[in-house]
């Protein structure tokens, strides 16, 4: 969970800090695949929460 975290920070910061439009689309690849990566690695981590919930507020168990 933390690469994730830190893979959208480091795309961010990437886009906002240096000048990605002097680079084209190149450098706006490099951004999206860093902030989709980082989201990607970020979803087994919602499933899991969203689980562990499900089974807290279940009436059966």
């Amino acid at each position: 969970m933390a690469c994730g975290v830190l893979m959208v920070a480091l795309g961010v910061a990437l886009f906002l800090l240096t000048d990605v439009a002097a680079n084209g689309v190149q450098g706006l690849r490099w951004t999206a695949l860093l902030i989709g990566g980082g989201l990607l690695l970020l979803i087994p981590s919602k499933v899991f929460l969203t689980l562990i919930l499900m089974t807290k507020n279940d009436p059966d168990g």
